[in-house]
């Protein structure tokens, strides 16, 4: 269950859009989706609110790939799922890269324009292009 508050609003001042990717600003007048997460529920796991305005072509209604990718990712792994996060780069475009052997901590959803998941021991999502299943979860 999630207490997800969402309401739409028209922007009275320019911000941007919060979404990861999207670089938009929401101009005055413009309809924007806000939407916020209470303390301590879901993948909000600081004590303060959550909050994101997100812009009206990242509000899209049609089902896109990284939609796609999340169903598929969460069909086949729940919760718990031991996992090999690459927070920044991954080893094939930089052999330094940052590796966390982990497990998720939520399902996979679509944060603005890339299919994500949280993962303990990492306070950020992390795109599913930067995650490996590790062992035989299936």
């Amino acid at each position: 269950m999630s207490l997800e508050l969402r309401s739409y609003r028209t922007a009275r001042t320019a911000k941007p859009c919060g979404m990861h990717g999207c670089h938009r600003t929401i101009q005055p007048g413009d309809r924007y989706l806000r939407t916020s997460l209470p303390p301590l529920v879901d993948v909000n796991s600081s004590e303060h609110w959550w909050s994101l305005n997100v812009c009206t072509e990242c509000m899209r209604d049609e089902t896109s790939d990284e939609e796609h990718a999340a169903a598929r990712f969460n069909k086949q792994y729940p919760i718990g799922t031991p996992v090999r996060a690459y927070p920044g780069f991954r080893p094939e475009v930089d052999p330094s890269a940052r590796r966390l052997d982990t497990r998720t901590r939520s399902v996979a959803s679509v944060l603005g324009h890339a299919a994500v998941v949280w993962v303990e021991g990492h306070g950020a999502c992390i795109a599913l292009t930067h995650i490996d299943v590790i062992g035989g979860v299936s």
